[in-house]
């Protein structure tokens, strides 16, 4: 633990586990091939014309939100990534700036 005793008790371990999690957000429709049910649902029985384009323009529209909330997703997990490691090294750095503090202050005009 560390000696500075911040009040947020960030654990940077717990921020990256958070930025893993972010990205499991993906999985569900990781491996939906969009395209393909839509080539599936013009072969069907259901595949009108009026009704067909609806569901082109669905799986055109979930293809590409998918993209971009992948996109972002990696983004923040990045991030995330980055201030666990700044935490970390911040932390390291101000008990390092505490001890020193702690040794020099009697006796040396500290």
């Amino acid at each position: 633990m560390s000696i500075n005793s911040d009040s947020f008790k960030a654990d940077p371990d717990e921020i990256r586990a958070g930025a893993s999690d972010v990205l499991k957000c993906l999985n569900p429709v990781e491996d939906v091939d969009f395209g393909a049910l839509n080539e599936a649902f013009d072969g069907s029985d259901q595949g009108e014309k009026i009704l067909g384009e609806k569901f082109e323009a669905f799986c055109e529209t979930w293809d590409v939100a998918f993209l971009v909330l992948g996109d972002r997703a990696i983004d923040m997990s990045d991030k995330l990534k980055s201030q666990a490691d700044t935490y970390e090294d911040n932390e390291a750095h101000t008990d390092e700036y505490i001890k020193y503090i702690n040794q020099h202050k009697n006796g040396s005009g500290l």
